[in-house]
């Protein structure tokens, strides 16, 4: 049985933007555990991390593309049960961080529901990590930020936020267009990243008419929309 798991945090995907703890862990655990999205699909997480676990055990973990949690519940408990019959101190690895919409929360409940120790070692998120490649601040002074997944009830949100973090931006495009008319859209300022830190990067920033959302239409993106100071 294992005797501990970590929950590791690879950050957004710059191997150089990986912390000390991350790599110091993953160079001394037995198993590093990766997650992949379908069978032989290559894993964006482990792409961050394979130089460092150059000879390591790695054992890929299935989590399909879904929104159906009972589906979904089957290849959780199925990881669970491959975490937990593995040998010695080992780890998980994620994309950004684990506490922030990961997928490896739902097997970290499983562990810690069976009493398994599990320590979690925490990446750069995205929301902080685009903010950076966008080159503005998420909030300053006393301005409230919310962050909502795939633009979840975008509409209640816009005018009472100062700043708002959108998850994945399919569709957002209409989503604001149809929220909006063109003089409520010259109050917000966007920028969008789309697989940020990565080859094919692809960053914009202007009003929301000024956007082309069809080239950021992608899995790995994100949004921070702002609303401007009159």
């Amino acid at each position: 049985m294992v005797d501990k798991v970590y929950g590791i945090g690879v950050g957004p995907g710059d191997e150089e933007l990986l912390t000390l703890k991350a790599i110091k862990i993953l160079k001394e655990v037995d198993t590093i555990f990766v997650p992949i999205s379908k069978e032989g699909k290559s894993s964006f997480a482990y792409n961050i991390i394979k130089n460092i676990a150059d000879g390591k055990n790695i054992v890929e973990l299935l989590f399909p593309m879904s929104k159906d949690r009972e589906y979904l519940r089957k290849y959780w408990h199925n990881a669970y049960k491959t975490i937990k019959n593995s040998n010695g101190n080992v780890a998980i690895i994620t994309i950004g961080d684990p506490t922030l919409y990961s997928t490896f929360s739902y097997v970290w409940n499983l562990l810690k529901e069976d009493n398994i120790p599990v320590e979690v070692i925490n990446g750069i998120a995205s929301p902080f990590a685009c903010a950076s490649r966008l080159n503005i601040p998420l909030v300053e002074g006393e301005e409230n930020l919310v962050v909502l997944p795939q633009g979840k009830d975008l509409e209640k949100y816009l005018g009472l936020f100062d700043t708002i973090v959108v998850m994945k931006t399919k569709k957002l495009g209409e989503k604001l267009k149809s929220i909006l008319d063109n003089e409520q859209r010259d109050k917000y300022l966007i920028g969008v990243v789309s697989k940020g830190f990565c080859r094919d990067e692809k960053i914009q920033m202007g009003k929301i008419d000024e956007i082309n959302f069809d080239e950021v239409n992608e899995y790995l993106s994100l949004a921070i929309i702002k609303r401007i100071k009159e």
